[in-house]
């Protein structure tokens, strides 16, 4: 008979994120993981063939919050509270949010959040502001706004002291978000 390990895999990945979130990609190894759960290496390989494959879940484990985040009702308006919940994912989530959008693990990170841009947008097939829209025009308006969005994420992220507070990135996050949608239905007139 095998033995029987002293984790599970899902107490690895639990204590990996928890490394990741905390300090990012350079508290995670092979070593600080295992001496983390008190153990030896041989129950992280026991249930992921690399380290990089626990990366994968780890990125997978990130946005699985971030869409938390960005489903949490904030001020009533759905498409407002998801573009609030972005940024504020990376206000409280410093480290978590550069680790996904650094250059090894982008590519994870897009390919599992396009999962929330499609499930956030079909969400929004009712959304009164967007009625009269073709698909096209709300997907115009809905890039721009990510793009407001992630460059806000970025700048919260790492912030001189004392400049973003919830209150500004509330603000930010409405008034840009209205100016998107209201500059570009212009042009779609």
């Amino acid at each position: 008979m095998p033995p029987k390990f002293k984790f599970t895999k899902a107490e690895i990945l639990d204590t990996a994120f928890k490394l990741v979130r905390e300090k990012g990609w350079v508290a995670l190894s092979t070593r600080s993981l295992a001496n983390a759960l008190g153990s030896s290496a041989r129950p992280i390989y026991s249930y992921f063939n690399s380290m990089d494959e626990l990366e994968v879940e780890i990125v997978k484990k990130g946005v699985d919050l971030l869409y938390g985040y960005m489903t949490q009702e904030r001020i009533g308006d759905p498409w407002h509270d998801h573009g609030i919940g972005y940024v504020m994912f990376a206000q409280n989530e410093k480290c978590l949010f550069r680790a996904l959008n650094d250059e090894k693990h982008i590519k994870y990170f897009k390919e599992f959040g396009e999962v929330i841009w499609n499930t956030l947008t079909n969400s929004l097939s009712g959304y009164q502001p967007f009625q009269g829209l073709s698909e096209e025009e709300i997907y115009k308006v809905q890039a721009l706004r990510w793009l407001l969005a992630h460059g806000l994420a970025f700048q919260v992220s790492n912030p001189p002291p004392g400049v973003w507070d919830d209150e500004k990135v509330f603000f930010v996050m409405q008034q840009g978000s209205t100016a998107i949608l209201e500059g570009l239905k212009l042009q779609f007139d």
